[in-house]
C-alpha cells in the first residue's frame, strides 16, 4: 500500500492501466456502456465528415480559382481609345514591372455561332499568335493551335479555337477540329438592300479546356488580324490581358500600372469581376465548418453519459481505490481518461478514413457512380471535370485537435462527479 503513491502519480501507469481495463472490460462485467460506443462511433464520422468536406471545398475552390484564372487576366488594362502603336508601347512599359508574367492586348465580342443547324452565343477572344504561351491552360504553349494553322495565312488565317464544351458538349454545337462553324456578329455591312450582319465561316483547328465548363461553353479563339477585320476595329485592341507572378496581389500591381503609365491607362483585376464567387465560397466554407463542428460536439456529449455510466458501475471499484490510498485527483484523472481515450480513437480512425478518401477521391467517385445512373458529379451540371479534393494538412490537425479538445472538456463533469464519490456510502450499499 506503501508504493500506491508513487504508482499513481498523476496520469502516471497506474490511472492509465485502469482507463485501458474499464474500457476494454466487458458489459457484464462494468465496461463502456453502448452509450460510449456510440460516442466513439459519432465522433469518428463527425471527424471523418469535417476532413472530407473540408478537402473538397478546399478542391473545389482551388479548382475554381485556377480556371478562372488561367481563362481571365490577372488585371484588365483599357486601351480601346489608343491607336495599336500606341497600346503596344504601354504593354511593353508594364511588362517591364515587378511581379508582372505577361502582357497581351486581346479584343472581345459577343457573336452568334452556328453549325450543324445548332445556333448559340459564345465569346470571341482574339489573340495574336505570339500571345498563346501566355495562356496557362494551353499546356503545349499553343504548339497544337499553330500546327492546326492558327495564326497562318493572309489576315491571320481562318482557323480558330473553341472550348470543348462549346465545341461538342451537350449544349453544344457538336463539332470537332476540322469542321467548319459560321460566326455571326452584331457589326452589319450596308447592301442595296440595307444593313445586313456581318459573318464568315471559319474551321475549328484544336479544342482547349480551361478547367472550368462555364469558361469552355463560352469562349473561342480567333487570330487579332482576322478579329479586327470581322469586328471593324483596324489598328485598335480593345484590353490587355495582365499576368502577374501572384494573382493575389493585384492591388500592389495596379498601382505600380498606375506610376509607370502616369495613371493613363484605366485597370480593374479579377477580384472585382468574382467578387460573387470569392464571397460565396469563403461564406460557404465558414457555415459548413461550424456546422459540421457543432455536429461533432454533439457526439462528443455523448461522452458524457457514457461515463456517467462507467461511474455507476465502478462505485465499488472507486471506493476501493479510495481507501487504499488513491486520491480524488487520481480517480478524476482515470475517469478523464477514459473520456479522452474515446475521443481519441475516435479522431485518429476518423482522419485515417478521412485521409485515405481524399487521397482516393476518383476511385470513391467511380465507386459511388457504380451504384447510381449517370454520373453522380456530371461536368456540365456541376461545372468541374470530376470531383476535386485537395488534403489540407492544417485542416487535418485542427480537426483532430478539436474532437481531443471537446472530448477531455466533457470527460472532466462525470470524472469530478467520481472523484466525489464517498466511499464509505459506497461500500455500505454493497
Amino acid at each position: 500500500m506503501s508504493d500506491l503513491p508513487a504508482a499513481a502519480s498523476p496520469f502516471g501507469k497506474l490511472e492509465r492501466t485502469l482507463a485501458w481495463r474499464y474500457l476494454r472490460a466487458k458489459r457484464e462485467h462494468g465496461g463502456a456502456s453502448l452509450i460510449s460506443i456510440i460516442s466513439f462511433v459519432g465522433i469518428f464520422f463527425a471527424v471523418a465528415a469535417l476532413i472530407i468536406t473540408m478537402s473538397i471545398m478546399s478542391g473545389f475552390r482551388a479548382t475554381l480559382l485556377d480556371a478562372l484564372l488561367g481563362g481571365q487576366p490577372h488585371v484588365y488594362g483599357v486601351v480601346a481609345s489608343y491607336t495599336e502603336e500606341e497600346a503596344e508601347q504601354i504593354a511593353e512599359t508594364i511588362s517591364l514591372i515587378d511581379g508582372v508574367s505577361s502582357v497581351a492586348p486581346y479584343i472581345e465580342e459577343y457573336v452568334l455561332v452556328t453549325a450543324n443547324g445548332r445556333k448559340t452565343g459564345a465569346a470571341v477572344r482574339a489573340i495574336r499568335q505570339e500571345d498563346l504561351a501566355t495562356m496557362p491552360f494551353l499546356k503545349d504553349g499553343g504548339e497544337a493551335a499553330i500546327a492546326s494553322g492558327f495564326g497562318e495565312g493572309k489576315n491571320g488565317g481562318n482557323v480558330i479555337m473553341m472550348g470543348a464544351f462549346l465545341a461538342a458538349g451537350r449544349e453544344g454545337l457538336g463539332v470537332r477540329p476540322g469542321d467548319k462553324v459560321e460566326i455571326i456578329t452584331s457589326q452589319t455591312n450596308s447592301g442595296p438592300l440595307g444593313s445586313t450582319p456581318r459573318s464568315k465561316a471559319y474551321t475549328v483547328g484544336d479544342v482547349f479546356k480551361t478547367g472550368s465548363v462555364e469558361l469552355d461553353r463560352l469562349y473561342m479563339f480567333m487570330p487579332m488580324e482576322q478579329a479586327q477585320i470581322l469586328f471593324q476595329s483596324k489598328d485598335r485592341y480593345q484590353m490587355l490581358d495582365i499576368r502577374l507572378d501572384d494573382p493575389n496581389k493585384t492591388t500592389e500591381a495596379m498601382a505600380a500600372i498606375a506610376d509607370a503609365t502616369g495613371n493613363a491607362l484605366y485597370t480593374f483585376d479579377w477580384k472585382s469581376q468574382r467578387a460573387g464567387y470569392l464571397n460565396a465560397l469563403q461564406v460557404e466554407r465558414t457555415m459548413v465548418r461550424l456546422l459540421v463542428m457543432v455536429i461533432m460536439g454533439i457526439a462528443t456529449l455523448n461522452i458524457i453519459v457514457g461515463v456517467v455510466m462507467l461511474v455507476k458501475n465502478k462505485t465499488r471499484d472507486i471506493a476501493i481505490l479510495r481507501t487504499i490510498g488513491l486520491g480524488r485527483g487520481g480517480v478524476l484523472r482515470v475517469f478523464l481518461l477514459v473520456g479522452t481515450i474515446l475521443g481519441t480513437l475516435g479522431a485518429v480512425l476518423g482522419m485515417a478514413v478521412g485521409i485515405l478518401v481524399v487521397t482516393n477521391i476518383d476511385a470513391v467517385e467511380a465507386f459511388i457512380n457504380l451504384f447510381v445512373p449517370g454520373e453522380v458529379f456530371d461536368a456540365e451540371v456541376y461545372g468541374l471535370e470530376g470531383l476535386p479534393a485537395i488534403l489540407d494538412w492544417g485542416e487535418v490537425i485542427r480537426t483532430g485537435l478539436y474532437a481531443l479538445g471537446m472530448s477531455m472538456l466533457v470527460s472532466i463533469i462525470p470524472a469530478w462527479w467520481a472523484s466525489r464519490q464517498d466511499p464509505v456510502s459506497a461500500l455500505r450499499f454493497e
